[in-house]
């Protein structure tokens, strides 16, 4: 503190602190301030906020810092043109990494709440256009996030906005929530829309998570390698039956559970499988967690599940129960 409302950092001076928080060595975590500053980044010349708490945008860091002293996230005045290994693109929201580098940008930052509604913020965002190899669109997002070298890790879409992905093992599929990429620019992960069928090594199986939440799309439920093989999936509608030893099976079957937050309403939990192509096994991960492990190689039965107990109107789809 240089002196009152003014501090010095890495980063240069800051004038019209109201208030600030340090990291447990003393040094600046994070500022919020009541006057114009500008600060010169790869992003160019960014302008914290100063104003007032709005119902919109109300109380948060103007900036924030890493450990090293390096700016964290610039939360703008007001939306402005900032520079990304794309071009041009309209932000409220900045986030780098510690080493200077471009992160995230977000074209809008309202905050959601019983004052400001998710209909108030669509009413303030603007389609995008994009064009990869696997998909051309125009949408309207929540951000979007970059790898250090400047390429495009993943795309985050507004809530209610779908477009369309062409995959090498599903074909094309509608798309939620947003996709990821690898550094390669190839497709990495994609949240389907819909209950989609796709081919994997033990069988057809209908891929869709209903409890994804499309916070960020850096991860998603359906996953390719860079050679466009399914690597992991969920799925909300399909059973899976292994054959351990003659005339007995593993079963098993997405969950339903009790929503903790109101004690009645039921929670459904996907199943969860991971395809491991240089070892030649799949994973299955149940719905309270648990985790097995079985080769390719295994007699396998893909099946419509019900959430109950399995009956004899299955049998026609898996034969391993001995029913």
């Amino acid at each position: 503190m240089l002196e009152s409302e003014i501090i010095q950092t890495p980063y240069g001076v800051f004038a019209g602190v109201i208030s600030s928080a340090k990291y447990p060595d003393g040094g600046i975590k994070e500022l919020r301030l009541n006057e114009k500053n500008v600060i010169i980044t790869h992003a160019g010349d960014l302008v914290p906020a100063y104003g007032e708490e709005t119902p919109r945008r109300k109380y948060k860091s103007s900036v924030s810092f890493h450990k090293n002293g390096m700016i964290k996230a610039v939360a703008l005045e007001e939306q402005q043109d900032i520079l990304t290994p794309i071009g041009e693109f309209p932000a409220e929201l900045v986030t780098f990494y510690d080493t200077g580098e471009l992160k995230r940008v977000f074209p809008l930052d309202g905050q959601i709440s019983g004052c400001w509604t998710e209909a108030d913020e669509r009413e303030l965002n603007i389609p995008l256009n994009f064009d990869f190899e696997f998909a051309a669109f125009s949408a309207m997002l929540i951000g979007i996030c970059f790898y250090k070298g400047g390429g495009i890790k993943s795309v985050t879409l507004f809530p209610g906005e779908e477009i369309t992905v062409s995959t090498p093992a599903a074909g094309k599929i509608k798309a939620r929530s947003g996709f990821s990429l690898f550094e390669s620019g190839k497709l990495k992960s994609l949240e389907p829309a819909a209950p989609v069928n796709v081919r994997t090594p033990i069988g057809a199986i209908t891929a869709f998570d209903p409890s994804a939440l499309g916070v960020n799309a850096d991860e998603n439920s359906l996953r390719f390698d860079e050679d466009g093989r399914i690597t992991a999936l969920s799925t909300s509608v399909n059973g899976i039956a292994v054959s351990v030893r003659r005339g007995e099976a593993r079963i098993f079957r997405p969950g339903e559970f009790v929503n903790p937050l109101d004690g009645e309403s039921k929670m459904l939990v996907p199943l969860r499988l991971e395809f491991d192509y240089e070892n030649e096994a799949v994973v299955v991960i149940s719905a309270d967690g648990e985790m097995n492990s079985f080769g390719f190689g295994e007699q396998f039965a893909v099946f419509k599940a019900p959430l109950s107990s399995c009956g004899a109107s299955d049998c026609s789809n898996c034969s391993f129960c001995g029913h």
